[in-house]
């Protein structure tokens, strides 16, 4: 300590800071030394900071990244830039999918202040550099200060993105602009400190020379953009498309180069939150006029950390016949999936299907059929065509049946000739796509190309990714209508298969084996069983011989294990079928399984099912049943409307691990682990989910409580 009784200052520089991230031993130390020292963060502004806070920003045309700073007082202090490696390791510490509001760090910022501290102590061992042992969080932003300023960021941009008054708090006459022009002027500046590279690492990547003669090669013109949006180079294709030499465009706007200045009003804003945009822009030539071409702009990575910097390919339409056509075909599939998300029944979805795809330039006309007997072509949703004449599109209906059951077998696209009938009389093609999603085909969607047009491999595989999409949305509307559903179809199987870990382990360890309950997680199932009859020790050893496992809690008497093995579960081919488990329990080597499924479920491919993975299996018993007033009641379907799947999953899992048992039998950290999801990923689904499900538990309970008011006053 000084004599004045703070801390000495530490001036670093960028090797020495590279030292300090070098030294880092966690993803969170990582973190909070590179947003002191690469955007200027206290500890305390890092607690406040929450999932969303990141912004893409645009820049005179650039696309860069920008940092909320909170004030405390539900406002924002000021704006920090943020690098673009520094973004992408912030999106993947909260984790991706991580709704706005979630904390970043739940610590206080005086363990953030230790944290940079422990760090600080690794780093001076390692670099036998004592003076390192007293850098704190200060110095990082003190860092960050000087080597904005000495980029070449005006010093008044560097007060206003970094909260300071004066200068001296970053030992270095001075405007002061708005926070948007101060986190601007960043991406103006020189490359901000690459903390990976080695300290005596080359910064100035591939060679520019190379790189231009790189471009010239190419067939498509090519324009690249700097991190300000401006030309920085174009290629000689552009040269000969245009008519306009490389020098008298650079240094200008990619706007000049469209006639009028005609770039679509979300033109950028898509390339800031899509990364990417294509279609077709009329470029000015040199003389009068316009040439018009397919445009492609991608951001890419600078390889400096630095704003993206952007490419725009510009190719003949003509030079690739299917170019047209791949935008026709992606415009069709981005409007079918904004219209999805509305639809919450098997009708909707598929009629929803069908209409946005006719409707759209690729196909003249769409329809949905389920191929097995009896139902054969009769179309189940149609659009562009009558439903009376869809089955006599093809000539040789019968080879159009066998085709489509085909495809629901196997669940392959395929691509049928056409040959001209009455009702197809310009179609040269019909692609039969089936409508899967896990192991279950809801139909066969048959599209008509337009025309003269053909369907390539490209659209094939275009196409089979747009029918999981609609399986999907298929699969979830059965579910929501089984969860709702005042009437169930209940099924009971039995199964002796070896090949059941339920079946196998409850033999082997002679113990009686009850599932609790299972999670959707990304790779598939969570079990949770517990097992009575068997020690702890025997039931996770073999637990573990068919997947995953972990003791949850021992109870004396049973043991609950979390267990991942979805090859040697009786209830998985029943789960991907849309069923859902009411009880599962192993004893003596026979497994009893009872699952609910919608009213209208075909048993008998339901059996097929659960005996291709085993074997040993049998029906038992089919009834339908009515569910009780108060499990159908208005409650049940309010929590399905407020509660994400999600939400639900994590829900699910801590009521299944004990996370809310005192003691806890799972820790946050176990949960997130086993749910291959960050900590502040899983406490920000299941905060909100507590708080969705009590939301729906105190207005279900608001009217009956409403009308026993009196009784409080008495």
């Amino acid at each position: 300590m000084s004599s004045d009784g703070r801390a000495r200052r530490v001036r670093l520089d960028r090797d020495r800071y590279r030292q300090l991230v070098a030294a880092s031993g966690t993803d969170r130390e990582r973190l909070v030394l590179r947003l002191a020292g690469e955007a200027g963060l206290t500890p305390t502004e890092m607690t406040r900071l929450e999932a969303g806070h990141a912004e893409t920003r645009l820049h005179d045309g650039g696309v860069g990244h920008a940092l909320r700073v909170p004030d405390g007082e539900g406002g924002t202090s000021r704006l920090a830039p943020l690098p673009t490696d520094l973004e992408s390791e912030l999106t993947a510490y909260v984790g991706p999918d991580a709704d706005d509001g979630v904390p970043v760090f739940e610590v206080t910022a005086r363990r953030l202040q230790m944290l940079v501290g422990a760090v600080a102590d690794r780093a001076a061992e390692a670099a036998a550099d004592p003076t390192l042992e007293r850098v704190s969080s200060a110095d990082l932003r003190r860092f960050f200060g000087r080597d904005a300023v000495e980029r070449g960021v005006p010093p008044g941009a560097v007060l206003a993105t970094g909260g300071w008054e004066r200068l001296d708090s970053i030992d270095t006459a001075v405007s002061n602009p708005d926070h948007e022009t101060a986190v601007s002027a960043f991406a103006d500046a020189r490359p901000p400190v690459v903390v990976d590279d080695e300290p005596t690492a080359p910064q100035t990547g591939l060679d520019p020379g190379a790189l231009r003669d790189a471009l010239d090669r190419l067939d498509a013109a090519v324009v690249v953009l700097g991190p300000n949006g401006r030309i920085h180079h174009a290629n000689r294709s552009f040269e000969r498309l245009t008519g306009r030499r490389v020098d008298g465009v650079v240094g200008r706007p990619f706007g000049s180069l469209v006639l009028d200045d005609g770039l679509p009003g979300e033109f950028w804003r898509t390339v800031a939150t899509e990364g990417a945009w294509s279609g077709v822009l009329p470029y000015a030539r040199a003389e009068e006029g316009a040439v018009e071409r397919w445009t492609r702009v991608s951001r890419v990575p600078d390889g400096t950390g630095g704003a993206e910097r952007v490419v725009v390919e510009i190719r003949e339409r003509d030079a690739d016949p299917t170019t047209g056509r791949s935008h026709t075909v992606a415009a069709a599939v981005r409007a079918l999936g904004e219209r999805l998300v509305e639809e919450t029944t098997r009708d909707g979805v598929l009629q929803a299907t069908t209409e946005v795809l006719a409707r759209g330039e690729a196909y003249a006309c769409a329809w949905v059929v389920d191929p097995s007997p009896p139902k054969g072509l009769d179309p189940l949703a149609a659009a562009g065509v009558d439903p009376s004449v869809a089955r006599e599109y093809v000539a040789d209906q019968s080879a159009l049946v066998d085709a489509a059951r085909e495809v629901a077998e196997d669940g392959t696209t395929r691509v049928i000739s056409v040959e001209p009938t009455p009702a197809a009389p310009d179609t040269p093609s019909l692609a039969l796509v089936p409508l899967r999603h896990a192991e279950s085909v809801h139909g066969v969607l048959a599209l008509a190309a337009r025309e003269t047009a053909s369907i390539e491999d490209r659209e094939r595989e275009v196409v089979t990714d747009l029918g999981r999409r609609v399986g999907l949305a298929l699969s979830a509307a059965e579910w929501r209508h089984l969860l709702l559903s005042d009437t169930v179809l209940e099924l009971t199987f039995e199964s002796t298969d070896p090949g059941s870990l339920f079946v196998s382990a409850s033999a082997r360890l002679d113990c009686r084996i009850e599932l609790d309950g299972m999670v959707p997680v990304e790779d598939g199932l969570l079990y949770y069983v517990t097992v009575a009859g068997a020690t702890p020790e025997e039931a996770l050893a073999a637990a573990r011989e068919a997947g995953e496992a972990r003791l949850v809690a021992d109870r004396g008497d049973a043991a609950l294990l979390e267990v991942a093995a979805p090859a040697a579960s009786l209830a998985t081919p029943l789960i991907e079928r849309g069923g859902n488990v009411r009880s599962l329990v192993a004893e003596d080597g026979r497994a009893e399984l009872v699952c609910e499924f919608s009213p209208d479920a075909a048993v008998r491919d339901l059996l097929e099912a659960l005996r291709e993975a085993f074997p040993e299996s049998n029906l038992l018993a089919k009834r339908e049943d009515e569910r009780s007033a108060a499990t159908s009641s208005a409650f049940r379907e309010s929590v399905d409307d407020e509660l994400t799947d999600k939400q639900r999953s994590v829900l699910r899992a801590a009521y299944h691990a004990g996370y809310f048992e005192w003691p806890r039998g799972s820790t946050a950290e176990e949960l997130a682990d086993s749910m291959d999801i960050s900590s502040p990923t899983l406490h920000n689904h299941l905060r909100r989910a507590q708080q969705r499900l009590l939301t729906a538990l105190f207005e279900e309970e608001s009217r009956p409580l409403a009308e026993e008011g009196s009784d409080w006053d008495s």
